[in-house]
């Protein structure tokens, strides 16, 4: 009885994980690219591709009381606020690549063994 008492939180634990430990820092001696400091991949306008997808479903899943906090600690910028799932202009699904590689197409050569 006590378990339906309790509060859920509708965020995954390993996305607030994730909110802290992908930072930023400079490379070269505070000169350089920006990079992130767990994962070392370059820092882009959401931070690094693991950062964006823990900034996306934490926007997804969060509170607006959750958010504000994100906010005000600086786990999250204004621009984070505004990421929003990817949609393709055409609307047409990604198509996965064959498991099997395509034969070559072209003459054959005279005399050659298949």
């Amino acid at each position: 009885m006590a378990l339906l008492s309790l509060a859920r939180d509708a965020v995954p634990a390993g996305v607030k994980i994730d909110l802290q430990l992908h930072q930023p820092y400079r490379t070269w001696l505070g000169l350089g690219r920006l990079r992130c400091e767990w994962c070392g991949e370059r820092w882009g306008r959401h931070g690094c591709p693991p950062r964006e997808s823990a900034v996306r479903l934490f926007v997804y899943t969060a509170s607006p009381a959750q958010r504000e906090a994100a906010l005000l600690s600086g786990d999250l910028t204004t621009d984070d606020l505004r990421l929003r799932r990817r949609v393709r202009s055409s609307g047409a699904h990604r198509r996965k690549p064959r498991p099997y590689p395509t034969p070559e197409v072209g003459p054959r050569l005279v005399g050659a063994s298949a």
